[in-house]
């Protein structure tokens, strides 16, 4: 489950859920008539301040809103309180995310760099709508039925890892059930407003997530409210004491039928990063790390030392057995090489005047001239120092490598 598998790694978006669902409380309240106004402006903002906090949240949002609509007829004045609302999220979105966003902007011409660049137009990136698509539903049946997909075998459809759960299929077939009937009868079997205010929250994010990501921890708000949800669809099918137990009884046998992804979550220790042997990195030293999963030490190691993302790689410079492996090594791809980052890199170890470093897990294929040629480097495999940490899925590559640059 995207919720479960979650617990104690830095995706965040746990935190992210109890921000929105408290948001959707405060808005049920106000509909159920048991708080004011001032109710709705406090989920805006929390609304709002998930979304700047990490933009996956963003979705959510909308939802809110959607679900704000269900109560217009219980506004007084409904634009002024529509308005204050919008502010009030906007407001919190900024307070969270809006010096990021300058920063962004400032360095690299786009708030929300390399989001969105075929609009900012920053020339850091193509001019494309860059998004993790191999994830998206990949037939118009995928579309239509993707939570059935992964809720009978474990895949990896929509997670890095193979998952399967069921909640997801037997809510929406609840909630198509309860369309119908609704439709059927003129709406009189919709049944309490807040029931339906959930209802359309959920069916606007699901839809949101699903067009935007179809990444399954991205959905963990949707998560949390499934079991809700599915509970109070089913009473109003059958409105007894009985049925209520019943269908939580369902929704336990569900959870229970599942098989969360394994994020490889490590032991406990005192110290969040053990060395084995912790890399000497000097004063003004320069150093790149060359994979995604090693800026971590940054912090770890010599303050006074000036740190950097790595080298963006041609795959062809790569052993043909590597090539493929390579290819994914960084979100920012072969083909944005003819843009400013590498000519930002060349730049900055020009003018470098102390000691440069790389860190990587592919050390022994990029100290080569093949690699090093095109910013002005040269090394040797023997100036590499190979070192552990206790994060083991990554560790036992890693190597911190001393390199020279080109005289002449």
């Amino acid at each position: 489950m995207g919720v479960v598998s979650q617990i104690g790694i830095t995706t965040n978006e746990i935190p992210l859920a109890v921000l929105n669902i408290l948001a959707l409380w405060l808005v049920v309240r106000f509909i159920q008539g048991k708080s004011s106004k001032r109710g709705i402006y406090a989920a805006a903002f929390l609304s709002g301040l998930a979304a700047g906090l990490k933009l996956t949240a963003v979705p959510y949002c909308l939802a809110l809103f959607a679900a704000l609509l269900m109560c217009r007829k219980q506004l007084v004045r409904p634009a002024k309180t529509i308005f204050l609302f919008a502010l009030c999220g906007a407001a919190a979105f900024l307070l969270a995310d809006g010096y990021f966003l300058w920063k962004w902007y400032s360095l690299y011409g786009n708030p929300v760099f390399p989001y969105y660049n075929q609009i900012f137009h920053s020339p850091y990136f193509d001019p494309i709508f860059v998004t993790e698509t191999r994830f998206f539903p990949k037939t118009l049946l995928q579309w239509i039925f993707y939570p059935f997909y992964w809720a009978f075998s474990p895949n990896a459809l929509v997670s890095e890892i193979p998952l399967q759960d069921m909640r997801f299929s037997v809510l929406l077939v609840g909630l198509f059930i309860w369309t119908v009937l609704a439709v059927c009868r003129r709406l009189k079997t919709l049944g309490e407003r807040p029931l339906l205010a959930v209802a359309v929250y959920f069916a606007v994010g699901y839809i949101l997530w699903l067009i935007q990501f179809s990444i399954l921890r991205y959905a963990a708000v949707l998560e949390v409210l499934s079991g809700i949800l599915l509970v109070g669809v089913i009473y109003r099918f059958v409105q007894t004491r009985w049925c209520l137990y019943g269908s939580w009884l369902l929704f336990s046998l569900l959870v229970f039928w599942y098989e969360a992804p394994d994020w490889r979550h490590e032991d406990y220790f005192d110290q969040a990063v053990v060395f084995d042997k912790k890399p000497q990195v000097e004063d003004n030293s320069l150093v790149f790390f060359m994979h995604l999963p090693s800026a971590y030490l940054a912090p770890l190691l010599n303050p006074k030392a000036t740190y950097m993302g790595g080298f963006f790689y041609h795959p062809e410079d790569y052993p043909p057995h590597e090539q493929q492996r390579a290819e994914k090594r960084n979100n920012i791809q072969p083909q944005y090489l003819r843009y400013h980052f590498e000519e930002a890199q060349r730049q900055k170890i020009a003018a470098h005047k102390g000691p440069i470093y790389l860190i990587s897990i592919d050390w022994p294929e990029l100290v080569n001239d093949n690699v090093l040629k095109r910013f002005g480097l040269k090394g040797q495999l023997e100036n590499c120092t190979p070192f552990m940490t206790n994060w083991t899925i990554y560790s036992p590559r890693l190597a911190i490598c001393r390199v020279e640059k080109r005289v002449g």
